[in-house]
């Protein structure tokens, strides 16, 4: 299958939903908000090759935190990776050179108290009254005088019918406050020595680490439906070099803490390897074939699954409850798999497990 096949499930529309979130999933006060601009002179088709360039060095002030810009600049690696170009450590062998910089501001304002009135239903009561008398009673018949006393009880029962009442609510104002993560990615022509391409994130959350926000909002510059900066379509076209297929879809290396990466299962082919084998979307996987995954690049996680019809691979994944799963997988041959997997279970753009069909 293609190496990109994971950028291009992407677009697959959803049918249904379960109740999984997303792992790495932070709750964004409002949609963030994406600008980009790209030199029309410019060909993308001839790039192949980039590397990303650390500003904190240069930094003679020391604003920026090394260690941190290496980590959003590792999430920022993988964007392109699985945009099908290949990252270079040396940036003499780099077709173009990717920087950022980046900010996250936390503001407040005042929201001033509000009144609004609603209806308040109010329902109807029977309330049942008990009634005692006490009756002295004297007068003349003709000629005749008579007297007499009596007493007597009862009950009368009033019945009121509901009805709709409106009711005033006020809510009493005071200050609320976000943080505003906002990045700036530059991506420069190392042999033009000019800027191509320039794309701006920013978002308001109550998250205050950067990485994990960084995280989330960089997706919307780089892995929506129709990503902002172009696909290397040569390697959209390029078959991996091995005819296996597993049904394990894997996504960009996530992290929980702002320290570890670790890839998860973004989706399975409904009736592949892995789907017999009961593995779910969500599921981190810690080790393929014995290896330490952690802080593995996108690419790394792409060739180490590049395998051949009836190899197999020994993936191990953290179960919901916590435990560690050793689970061996074999491949199926990749033009057989195409034919018989239909569905897949995955996650839809709110982060909840959902089942949709493969397009052909």
């Amino acid at each position: 299958m293609k190496k990109l096949i994971c950028l291009i499930f992407f677009v697959l529309v959803s049918s249904g939903c379960a109740t999984t979130l997303k792992p790495g999933m932070i709750w964004m006060n409002t949609p963030p908000s994406v600008k980009y601009e790209k030199d029309p002179e410019v060909s993308f088709d001839v790039y192949k090759n980039f590397s990303v360039l650390p500003q904190a060095g240069l930094d003679k002030e020391n604003k920026i935190n090394p260690i941190e810009e290496k980590q959003i600049l590792f999430i920022l690696r993988n964007h392109f990776e699985s945009l099908g170009y290949s990252y270079v450590n040396d940036v003499k062998e780099a077709d173009f050179l990717v920087l950022i910089s980046y900010s996250n501001e936390y503001k407040t304002q005042y929201i001033p108290p509000s009144s609004y009135t609603i209806p308040w239903y109010v329902p109807g009561q029977t309330q049942t009254t008990f009634i005692n008398s006490y009756n002295n009673v004297s007068g003349n018949i003709g000629s005749t005088y008579f007297h007499g006393t009596g007493s007597g009880s009862g009950t009368a029962t009033t019945t009121t019918p509901g009805q709709y009442v409106p009711i005033t609510v006020t809510k009493p104002g005071g200050y609320t406050g976000s943080y505003y993560p906002c990045f700036i990615v530059y991506v420069f022509d190392k042999n033009l020595k000019k800027l191509i391409w320039s794309g701006s994130v920013v978002g308001a959350t109550s998250t205050s680490d950067i990485r994990l926000s960084g995280q989330a909002v960089l997706k919307y510059l780089f892995g929506k439906r129709n990503p902002n900066f172009p696909v290397n379509r040569d390697a959209i076209k390029k078959d991996d070099t091995k005819d296996g297929a597993f049904g394990i879809w894997l996504s960009h290396p996530c992290t929980l803490d702002g320290n570890n990466f670790y890839p998860y299962i973004f989706g399975i082919a409904v009736n592949s390897p892995a789907y017999k084998q009961n593995l779910k979307p969500g599921e981190f996987i810690v080790k393929m074939d014995k290896q330490e995954t952690l802080n593995w690049s996108f690419s790394q996680l792409i060739d180490a699954m590049n395998k051949g019809k009836g190899e197999s691979l020994i993936v191990t994944t953290v179960q919901r409850d916590g435990k560690l799963l050793d689970v061996n997988l074999i491949a199926e041959d990749e033009e057989v798999a195409k034919n018989n997997w239909k569905e897949t279970v995955t996650f839809n753009e709110q982060g909840y497990v959902q089942r949709i069909k493969i397009p052909k």
